[in-house]
């Protein structure tokens, strides 16, 4: 689909010539969820992202150029004291619509690509999330009625995240389908972050009774691997807020306490295996998959610090 705007200096495009490219570039990033060189979750952030933008600048554009509109816009957010990882999201979604609009001829540049994201202060240093206790873990794992369906599904989400390191949103995409067998052991085939393509996977390991007894009584016809049991949207795709919420209630239940989070799963899969003492190496390729094993060197760090604290060695 192409357009007949063209902006020789897009630092003086209107929050309205932005508007009008909008649903072009939601068709453009269709095409390429449709091509599989697009995750749809991720096409639909960036969509979100223009919009936020666009319906701020129409209201709150002073003059200035869209550069420094955006740099506006995000010291807007930051002073409204929004997450840093949702001001990253969105601005990411501003910065693909204009390196779409220059592939596409209608600015001979991206104004956005110099345009940093938030400051995650402390994430390189510290996990924002905590990990739970093995005590929560074992309660947390024990508290879904096995003797019902839903028991059944919500006892076999539980264990996976525990036990395979998985991030939730790859739970969330997986289908029936995505089972096999590799070297004599289940796993699941999943969709990495901002990938379409399913080309990794979790081994299921410890996981695998609680994951065989949802699979003798989950929906045949359901196509996703976890479905919703509710009335209204039987069989369909358990979506990832259900998710979220299932096991924040089910974490509250279990008394865990702290900063935790479904995300604290995977760190805790992950740091039970540090300290396990397997090598980094394959700690950070195999269960982590970081893409830059400095991240799984946190972990250690961690460990280390109250596994032998500096402080204990200070005697007077």
């Amino acid at each position: 689909m192409t357009t007949s705007l063209t902006v020789r200096n897009p630092q003086q495009i209107k929050p309205s010539n932005i508007n009008s490219m909008l649903d072009q570039f939601a068709a453009s990033l269709d095409l390429k969820v449709r091509s599989q060189e697009l995750a749809a979750t991720t096409a639909l952030g960036y969509v979100r992202g223009a919009r936020r933008f666009v319906e701020w600048s129409t209201v709150n554009r002073k003059g200035a150029g869209l550069s420094d509109t955006i740099r506006e816009w995000k010291a807007d957010m930051i002073d409204g004291g929004y997450a840093a990882g949702s001001i990253c999201a969105w601005l990411a979604g501003v910065r693909a619509l204009f390196a779409w609009a220059t592939e596409t001829g209608i600015t001979p540049y991206n104004p956005a690509s110099a345009i940093r994201g938030a400051s995650r202060k402390g994430t390189n240093k510290r996990h924002a999330k905590e990990s739970l206790t093995d005590n929560e873990s074992r309660r947390l794992l024990a508290l879904p009625d096995t003797s019902t369906i839903q028991g059944k599904r919500d006892a076999a989400i539980i264990s996976i995240m525990l036990h395979t390191a998985c991030r939730t949103v790859e739970l969330h995409r997986a289908n029936i389908e995505d089972i096999k067998t590799r070297g004599g052991r289940l796993v699941i085939f999943v969709q990495g972050k901002g990938y379409h393509v399913k080309d990794d996977f979790l081994l299921i390991g410890n996981a695998e009774n609680a994951l065989q007894d949802w699979l003798a009584v989950r929906d045949p016809k359901a196509t996703a691997l976890f479905h919703s049991l509710s009335n209204r949207s039987h069989s369909g795709r358990l979506s990832l807020p259900s998710f979220r919420a299932l096991v924040m209630d089910y974490m509250r239940l279990a008394g865990v306490q702290g900063n935790k989070t479904t995300h604290s799963l995977r760190h805790t899969a992950i740091t039970k295996a540090v300290s396990s003492g397997l090598p980094l190496q394959k700690i950070s390729k195999d269960l982590a998959r970081h893409s830059n094993i400095d991240t799984t060197l946190i972990y250690y760090h961690d460990l280390d610090r109250f596994a032998d604290p500096v402080e204990d060695h200070i005697s007077y």
